[in-house]
């Protein structure tokens, strides 16, 4: 009996100290509303696109609705401008209210900025409510930046996913992994290829194979070491071997980039190509360019992502202001309009395992067409290899396979 009566004071501990951390949370989030509304962000962005231009303002209207936010679009030719104020700031002794509030980011120029110590606190971007229906965990391809873990100083705010296509009427059973890739080529000689390296897609498509092949997908998020890392290559350069004499045109001549891969398939040359870009197959077929039975896929175990993000400087002068725009960015409202092909087409970057029944069926509807992926499938990510691993992977095909088109 006395047992039991400990085992009810344990659960009803449990309980009071859940509701504690709860109430805790809920008061930090109101202090930032508290401390966010009726200011101005000063959000350093990309302004060469007008569909995103107009997605920006649409946002801006929201939060402005919302909090009394003044989003300011400071349209930007090159993130680089963004990081090299808020580093010029720095050397100047400006540690507090700093010019930007917010900077779209990611690759080199959040390298820099990490490394330079230019980045608001460790950590931020899990006290966001709406993080909650990101996959954050460590291990998540979203936490690497390029290869680069990003200590949670910058908010996932979309991706481009590398995807497979094909038609359907000529293919009916793609393969979905590196072995049965192998495969397909050895029994179909002369109808698969890939763009030729250094281009962005043909260097990601080996990586995709090295990713698959890697059973410790860790070691590829360490620094390219050749001593240490060139029996992983090896797998690579074995597979390769293997299948290159039986690509389009034996291995000797290589499409420039995906655009001219996608023509290929386009004329029946090839069977399946490949692109970065999830929505570039739909609309290939609205253009006429490819049929209307062309159907997207990612392999089984997932495909290599490349996230772009948001993140505050160290000296923004409102960074509380910073995060309740930012929030509401990653909130299923703001995503599921940056979705649509008609505002931005850019995918989401929820989880959506984790969404609201409500949220799924709407971002369900947007996967319309044949040649669209479905967004549950885009949920199957790896995270690119570090960046050192990029160069030498080109080095090496290009000495062992490379040839000039």
């Amino acid at each position: 009996m006395k047992s039991f009566k400990f085992f009810l004071i344990f659960i009803f501990s449990l309980f009071l100290i859940s509701k504690a951390e709860t109430k805790t949370n809920n008061d930090d989030w109101s202090k930032v509303i508290h401390s966010g509304m009726n200011k101005s962000v000063n959000f350093h962005a990309w302004g060469g696109s007008s569909n995103i231009n107009n997605y920006i303002k649409w946002v801006s209207k929201k939060v402005e609705s919302k909090y009394n936010i003044t989003l300011n679009h400071i349209k930007i030719k090159d993130t680089a401008q963004a990081v090299k104020k808020v580093l010029y700031e720095k050397i100047s002794g400006k540690n507090e209210n700093g010019s930007i509030d917010i900077i779209w980011i990611n690759g080199e120029n959040f390298s820099s900025m990490l490394s330079s110590n230019l980045l608001y606190d460790k950590n931020w971007i899990f006290k966001l409510p709406n993080s909650k229906l990101i996959n954050l965990s460590e291990s998540s391809s979203l936490m690497y930046d390029f290869g680069v873990y990003n200590e949670g100083r910058e908010m996932p705010w979309g991706l481009s996913q590398l995807i497979f296509f094909f038609d359907s009427e000529k293919l009916l059973k793609p393969p979905k992994n590196v072995f049965q890739f192998k495969k397909y080529i050895l029994d179909n000689k002369g109808r698969i290829t890939f763009p030729q390296p250094p281009d962005f897609v043909g260097t990601s498509f080996l990586k995709q194979v090295l990713s698959e092949l890697t059973e410790n997908k860790s070691i590829l998020q360490e620094k390219f070491n050749f001593k240490r890392h060139s029996f992983i290559l090896a797998k690579l350069w074995e597979w390769l071997d293997d299948v290159t004499p039986n690509l389009w045109k034996r291995g000797k001549f290589y499409p420039k980039n995906y655009l001219s891969m996608s023509q290929l398939l386009g004329d029946d040359e090839i069977d399946i190509s490949m692109a970065f870009n999830v929505s570039f197959p739909s609309n290939e077929v609205i253009k006429g360019n490819l049929p209307k039975s062309t159907k997207s896929y990612v392999p089984d175990i997932g495909s290599l992502s490349n996230v772009h993000y948001l993140t505050i400087p160290y000296n923004s002068s409102n960074p509380s202001a910073a995060k309740l725009v930012i929030n509401f960015m990653i909130s299923p409202e703001a995503q599921l309009r940056k979705n649509l092909q008609s505002v931005w087409g850019d995918p989401t970057v929820l989880n959506y395992k984790k969404l609201p029944k409500k949220w799924k069926n709407k971002f369900e509807k947007l996967s319309k067409g044949p040649a669209t992926i479905s967004f549950k499938d885009l949920d199957k990510k790896l995270a690119e290899p570090h960046p050192s691993w990029v160069k030498e992977i080109e080095k090496q095909w290009m000495k062992r396979y490379g040839t000039i088109n």
